[in-house]
């Protein structure tokens, strides 16, 4: 029995990429045998690094060429027994049905946009909300899907020594940080709003920007110069992530819209206190006290939940150890296997949770 994971991509970074190597990984923790296929050179040295059996071929993301590639069938017809295929897209859907005409085959929806995702009949979401709304739509053929929530898991602490943190506010100033690339989507606009808040209440911080430039660089730079905060703003381009959050003292997460947001799961490994938009994957992920939520596009929210952490530094470091607590419970590599094996088997497959061995969380 096999489950196949595809990331019909050439991406070395981003959403999707992280998903389908947690997805991998959480079924193998889970007792499953699952193999990896994927366009991506950075995603088959991962899936290497993290002893994830993985085939990659560039044909894996041309649906075209990938349905006349020798390579392909040729390895296809050799894994045994697949019960199960799980695509990280749609553009994979003809040839993989074609290879394995007797798996379940479901896809995942790592964003808002359904486009070619209407071919299957069985969708997975990120989030409660987001799966809601999924159950309004319709395929193809005009058939009310079957959907499913599930998990996606943190590979980058999977994989990595996570650095010890520095004391909450060591030297003075707070250090805010958000990752992602500069958007309005992502707000960090928000961010830098309420920074200039805090400074106005006479609280010392700073914030730390990580991520692609996006198309909204000089407009934020500006806004911040607006507000008297250029000086407090860092503009610093792609990081590592786990490095760049040792360094901070609280992580953000402003997105006006969010299907998951795994960032939040590597902040929230490292014991950092967390403040996001009360939107779709940030409410699953930080139920149960495990951060503050606040309403999305409120600048002056945002401001109020980062000077209460400001102004209780006990508080702030008993959330964050909340928030380590949940991510080791509930997204470790096993849960996210259970999960997915537990959608299949709502989706018809014939497939076992035979259950793995689950870890005990790491200490910080």
């Amino acid at each position: 029995m096999t489950v196949i994971v595809i990331h019909s991509s050439t991406n070395e970074r981003g959403g999707v990429f992280n998903a389908s190597l947690s997805h991998t990984h959480g079924l193998l923790s889970a007792g499953t045998p699952a193999e990896l296929w994927t366009a991506s050179p950075a995603a088959e040295r991962a899936a290497t690094a993290l002893d994830i059996p993985v085939f990659r071929h560039d044909a894996v993301a041309e649906p075209w060429a990938a349905l006349w590639s020798g390579a392909i069938w040729r390895r296809g017809k050799a894994t045994q027994d697949v019960r199960a295929v799980l695509h990280q897209g749609g553009k994979s859907w003809l040839w993989a049905w074609a290879l394995w005409p007797g798996a379940v085959h479901a896809v995942r929806f790592p964003n808002y946009r359904i486009g070619d995702r209407r071919l299957f009949r069985n969708w997975m979401a990120v989030s409660t909300r987001h799966a809601d709304r999924l159950r309004q739509e319709k395929t193809l053929g005009f058939l009310t899907p079957k959907v499913a929530t599930v998990k996606n898991g943190d590979v980058q602490s999977a994989s990595k020594r996570v650095p010890p943190r520095r004391p909450f506010r060591a030297d003075g100033p707070m250090v805010i940080g958000a990752l992602g690339t500069l958007s309005d989507r992502k707000g960090q606009d928000l961010l830098i709003k309420a920074l200039a808040e805090l400074r106005r209440r006479g609280i010392d911080a700073e914030l730390r920007l990580g991520g692609g430039p996006g198309n909204r660089r000089e407009a934020f730079e500006r806004l911040a110069a607006s507000l008297g905060v250029e000086q407090q703003v860092k503009f610093l381009g792609w990081v590592d992530a786990i490095d760049f959050m040792s360094e901070l003292d609280v992580f953000c997460l402003p997105s006006r819209s969010e299907p998951f947001g795994i960032v939040l799961l590597e902040a929230m490994a490292q014991a950092l206190p967390v403040v996001a938009s009360d939107v779709d994957g940030p409410a699953d992920i930080l139920a149960a006290d495990a951060g503050l939520l606040v309403p999305p596009d409120d600048a002056d929210a945002f401001a109020d939940a980062l000077a209460t952490l400001a102004g209780d530094p006990a508080s702030a470091v008993a959330l964050g150890e909340r928030a380590r607590d949940r991510a080791a419970a509930e997204f470790s590599p096993y849960a996210v296997g259970d999960c997915l094996l537990e959608a299949f088997q709502a989706f018809g497959a014939r497939i076992e949770r035979p259950g793995g061995v689950e870890p005990p969380p790491s200490s910080a």
